[in-house]
């Protein structure tokens, strides 16, 4: 793929979403494979605070800091503190999470609005929360995986409070999934008409026959001349914008040697599961190292970003089955507290399974940060199950789990490895 020259010091995927969040700048649509706020925002932080790497990252750090406290609001909602205190550190110690806060990548628009749709659907404020779900989807198409644990609670919730109740619910999430999809599809809509996403080039080979005339005024030779048109493919409408995103991410595949984090059921495992069952909880991804092709001074040369080591925080990551081993057992042993439960795990097990199943289409992945959208679920379901303990235990057990968090985020934390 060649894209602009990238600035110094881009760290993996900024090398495409810099130059993305600059033509979007100029009023170019790029890189429609992903949805666009996060490059719109990028253009913003360019336009405010200048094209460097101020200005690329310093809105990244924002939305994490309000994101992070949106999900204390949340979790200390569902959970009461400190187990919402909790829940926060653990999710602010990943070092995944971490990383996505601090760079030009695309996540942080969806938490910082998912969450805010939480929060104002717990305070009733359905309508604006139904508009922030919106915003969400046109900041990651993976909103859908927050949108299907807040539906499953709405109905189950309403269902178990008053069965009577349950139709006027059912009303309720219509018109919210009704609000959220409209939003979405309207600010898709714009943004395809002010922009004109690029997915391609056509060339039209025109082919005219030259006539050579003597001095007589006679032909003496033709001969057949080719001149090549092209013409940019663009996105009019949002229908197409989805069919185009979803046929990209469904046909994609990157060829790269193996890799444990290749699949997914190993992002949750100490060892290998499919290959020589060799302990892998220590072994850094190397995600944020990508070599790519650009196009600079008329030629495409090769270029690599700044090496970055990423891991998970295996406090956090591996907590995924304490968490659901918990939450499992309280929706059997306490029915009347079924519904929080039911949206801890819900959550987990929609942002999860996805990629679980993914793998047995035959597709691998070459990054395991797709487990990012998991975290808060497992956060919570983390902080969920050490209160289920008895009380004199299951702060202190927090307490181990957040500093063990915290130890775990100083080990892996990122650095710059040399180049070979």
């Amino acid at each position: 793929m060649q894209i602009p020259f990238p600035p110094k010091d881009t760290i993996f995927d900024e090398t495409y979403y810099i130059p993305a969040s600059q033509q979007t700048l100029q009023g170019i649509g790029v890189n429609p494979e992903h949805m666009p706020l996060p490059k719109i925002i990028g253009a913003i932080g360019i336009a405010l605070l200048g094209n460097n790497w101020f200005g690329y990252r310093f809105p990244q750090v924002v939305m994490q800091i309000v994101a992070l406290y949106l999900f204390y609001l949340l979790a200390r909602r569902l959970l009461g503190d400190p187990w919402g205190l909790g829940a926060t550190m653990l999710l602010g110690f990943d070092t995944v999470f971490f990383i996505h806060g601090g760079a030009l990548l695309l996540d942080m628009p969806l938490f910082v609005f998912g969450f805010l749709a939480y929060e104002l659907y717990f305070r009733n404020h359905y309508w604006a929360s139904a508009v922030a779900m919106g915003v969400a989807a046109f900041s990651r198409e993976t909103a859908i995986w927050y949108f299907i644990p807040l539906a499953i609670y709405h109905v189950y919730h309403n269902y178990h409070l008053n069965k009577q109740l349950l139709k006027r619910a059912l009303v309720i999430g219509l018109r919210y999934s009704l609000i959220a999809l409209l939003v979405f599809l309207s600010l898709l809509t714009a943004y395809d008409a002010a922009f004109h996403p690029v997915i391609g080039n056509t060339y039209t080979s025109i082919y005219t026959t030259v006539y050579v005339y003597g001095g007589n005024g006679t032909v003496v030779s033709t001969y057949i001349s080719k001149s090549v048109s092209e013409s940019n493919q663009t996105i009019t409408n949002p229908v197409q914008h989805i069919s185009w995103l979803l046929n990209y991410h469904t046909s994609f595949q990157m060829n790269e040697s193996y890799a444990p984090y290749d699949y997914a059921y190993n992002w949750i495992s100490p060892i290998d599961l499919n290959g020589n069952h060799s302990l892998i909880m220590f072994n850094n991804a190397f995600y944020y190292r990508l070599d790519v092709f650009v196009f600079y001074g008329g030629k495409t040369v090769d270029y690599t970003p700044i090496w970055y080591q990423e891991q998970g925080n295996l406090a956090l990551w591996y907590g995924i089955w304490p968490a659901l081993g918990f939450l499992i057992y309280e929706l059997i042993r306490k029915p009347q507290e079924r519904s929080t439960a039911v949206l801890i795990m819900s959550g987990i097990l929609a942002n999860y399974l996805p990629w679980f199943f993914y793998n047995f289409t035959g597709r691998l992945f070459q990054f395991n940060y797709y487990m990012i959208w998991s975290l808060p679920f497992i956060a919570m379901g983390l902080a969920y199950a050490w209160k289920q303990l008895p009380a004199k235990y299951g702060k202190d057990v927090l307490a181990l789990n957040v500093f063990l968090a915290l130890l775990f985020f100083l080990w892996f934390f990122p650095i710059r490895p040399p180049f070979p």
